[in-house]
């Protein structure tokens, strides 16, 4: 059932759950991809500074810190950890992160190039825009001025011996889930978040165990490590819609949670893969032909990620309707019973 709900998702996630990678992989490279821009990283972090501040802190020292540290991550029943060496020189990303538990395996970013180097040698080179964030330059300045979530500086704590501060970021409804983040206090880097829903259960929890700033990081660190030749190299292209889909078909989405917006473009006539973000939590809805290896219909979920299928009919075809994304099982079937042929 895991491997069925994630396929359904986005093909990439099937090769990545069969890994055990896929956590690590979607959770890492948002986090290298969400820049909201501009609290230099130079610039003295202060107690005084404004959630908003420290967020836009946090998403500069992703990308623009040296890092290496090790991390632990927990969805559902699943839990892993990893280890990561970071580097921005020149204006470029190097990042190596490396599977220190189960099968080994690696991921090796070079600048906008993704490689996911598999036990059996196998490389698959992700298209370079497959895990970019493409809404974040619409929404560069949405998650601090929207109304669906409070923003909060809850405290002050330590997490992998090192001083942090604690944000709060509260749904203001049950259409989304709310997350708790633990920032570095010197360089702002994200140290700790925790997922949870309304109920306050823990649905995913990304930690460092251990991290230090290293002035420099040589290329030896970011190389790949596995031994062996590479058997395969296999380019994984971003998802595409359905080219046998009927042009005469035309479907409707009725319903989304208040500050959902689509963000893949306008309907088209035989469109049958539609994106939607609040600027944080992000989902999708797929229609398709029935097939022998359809979902089967209700709901599935993996720590935030819910799938929820359900089936239309529209003469000659049956239809799958799935709906899959980072929000409440309840939220997905509103969102599923809403979606009807014109």
């Amino acid at each position: 059932m895991r491997r069925t709900t994630e396929q359904v998702h986005n093909k990439i996630y099937g090769f990545l759950l069969n890994y055990g990678l896929f956590g690590k992989l979607v959770l890492c490279l948002t986090l290298m991809s969400v820049p909201l821009a501009s609290v230099q990283a130079d610039q003295i972090l202060s107690p005084d500074f404004s959630v908003e501040q420290w967020l836009k802190r946090m998403q500069t020292a992703t990308v623009e810190e040296n890092y290496r540290g090790t991390f632990m991550f927990r969805r559902g029943g699943m839990s892993s950890a990893m280890s990561i060496v970071h580097r921005y020189s020149n204006g470029v990303e190097n990042e190596r992160l490396k599977q220190l538990d189960g099968e080994m395996g690696e991921i090796i970013r070079q600048g906008e190039t993704v490689m996911c180097i598999f036990p059996d040698n196998r490389v698959v080179q992700v298209a370079k825009n497959e895990f970019t964030n493409k809404f974040t330059k619409n929404f560069s300045d949405f998650i601090p001025e929207q109304d669906q979530y409070e923003l909060i500086i809850s405290g002050y704590e330590r997490m992998a011996d090192r001083a942090c501060i604690v944000i709060e970021i509260r749904a203001r409804d049950s259409h989304r889930y709310s997350y708790r983040l633990w920032l570095d206090k010197e360089f702002g880097l994200l140290l700790k978040s925790v997922t949870h829903n309304e109920k306050e259960s823990e649905l995913e929890n990304f930690q460092y165990t251990q991290i230090d700033f290293p002035e420099n990081i040589d290329d030896a660190e970011l190389a790949a490590k596995v031994v062996g030749e590479m058997v395969t190299h296999v380019m994984i292209p971003p998802a595409a819609k359905d080219l046998s889909w009927p042009s005469d078909v035309m479907w409707n989405v009725s319903w989304a949670p208040t500050g959902f917006q689509e963000i893949n473009g306008e309907h088209l006539k035989g469109e049958n893969v539609m994106v939607y973000s609040d600027g944080l939590a992000t989902y999708s809805v797929f229609i398709e032909k029935v097939k022998d290896d359809a979902m089967p219909q209700g709901a599935s979920q993996i720590g935030a990620t819910v799938a929820y299928a359900l089936q239309r009919k529209v003469e000659p075809h049956q239809y799958n309707v799935t709906v899959i994304g980072e929000i409440p099982p309840m939220t997905a079937m509103k969102i599923a019973n809403g979606v009807h042929p014109q």
